[in-house]
């Protein structure tokens, strides 16, 4: 099974009013029995049950692992919902102040992933969801980003013998693969087409591919004109530079055999007819260590982040009163 770290998910709660897990300390009052307790606020059973169904929605389980998430979720999700208290009580005991203007960008953020406003308000109302509790989890989530940043400041930046030494143990990860950069015109044919309206199809290509070849019309026109590919026939049919193995086998076979500049024959596959141009092709090789080095340096410092606050969580959670009043065997039992 594999799980995301519980530090991965610090900041999900901010999300769950969206994505229609509502995490509320109210809850409590509704005859909820309290799981545990951190520095007096309690994290109960309801909460714990909304935390597992969203990690349930991000962590791959295997088939029949699934009658069993609750408790194979159960420590993830009072790993996080703990995470989280702390995270929240050390931004009260800090005073921290959250600018109100990335609240607002916060918002505009959530809001442009819906085609309309009136579409986003809709959202929120079928979550039973105001738009000041989101703003409230907004400013809490910034809340606690704004405390880790804190604990983290003036970590070292990466130097270049570390950023070197990760290159040299590390050169599979920077192998390049071959590729082919392919335009294509494509002639759909449907399910149960006769013989005779095949061959009409690749008569039709066979003529567009002489056409282009006589220079009676450029290969971006024809597919612009006749390409029946509704992603790519705008864009003169270009594919993108894709590495080998992203293609069809029989269209592979004929790009890589082809010399750039060129067309394949057309080439009959079980959707259709097409026609590939050849734009470029790329031998296979290895990412220098300069064109890495940017990469390798954001992962070395990512990796340095992580592991102060590990131990910045680590600290809190040993100076926090922790108290348990549920195990995992309890909670399966009342939820299986």
């Amino acid at each position: 099974m594999f799980r995301r770290s519980s530090l991965a998910m610090i900041f999900f709660v901010s999300a769950l009013c969206l994505i229609g897990s509502v995490l509320q300390t109210a809850a409590a009052a509704e005859s909820d029995l309290v799981v545990v307790r951190v520095s007096g606020e309690p994290i109960t059973e309801k909460q714990v049950l909304s935390t597992i169904e969203l990690l349930a929605r991000q962590t791959l389980l295997k088939p029949e692992e699934r009658s069993q998430r609750n408790s194979l979720l159960f420590k993830d999700a009072i790993e996080n919902l703990v995470t989280v208290a702390l995270l929240k009580n050390e931004a009260r005991k800090q005073n921290v102040k959250v600018d109100p203007a990335k609240v607002d960008q916060q918002v505009q953020q959530y809001a442009s992933r819906f085609p309309s406003t009136e579409e986003f308000k809709k959202a929120l109302a079928s979550q039973e969801t105001t738009d000041e509790e989101m703003r409230k989890s907004i400013e809490e989530s910034l809340s606690m980003q704004q405390v880790l940043d804190t604990a983290t400041k003036g970590l070292p930046a990466a130097t270049e013998q570390e950023i070197q030494k990760y290159y040299e143990s590390n050169l599979d990860k920077f192998a390049l693969p071959e590729k082919a950069h392919v335009a294509q015109i494509f002639l759909k044919k449907d399910p149960g087409i006769t013989p005779e309206q095949r061959a009409e199809i690749r008569k039709k290509l066979e003529q567009i591919r002489a056409d282009i070849e006589s220079g009676k019309i450029s290969f971006a026109d024809a597919a612009d004109r006749f390409s029946e590919d509704a992603a790519n026939a705008a864009k003169g049919g270009d594919l993108g530079t894709l590495p080998r193995g992203r293609m069809l086998r029989q269209l592979e076979e004929a790009a890589y055999a082809a010399t750039p500049g060129t067309l394949t024959p057309v080439i009959e596959t079980q959707a259709g007819f097409h026609l590939i141009r050849v734009i470029e092709t790329m031998m296979a090789g290895m990412k220098t260590l300069e064109d890495a080095r940017p990469e390798i340096r954001q992962l070395l410092e990512q990796n340095t982040r992580q592991r102060a606050i590990q131990k910045y969580m680590a600290e809190l959670k040993a100076n926090a009163a922790i108290e348990t009043f549920m195990t995992v065997e309890e909670f399966s039992k009342r939820h299986p």
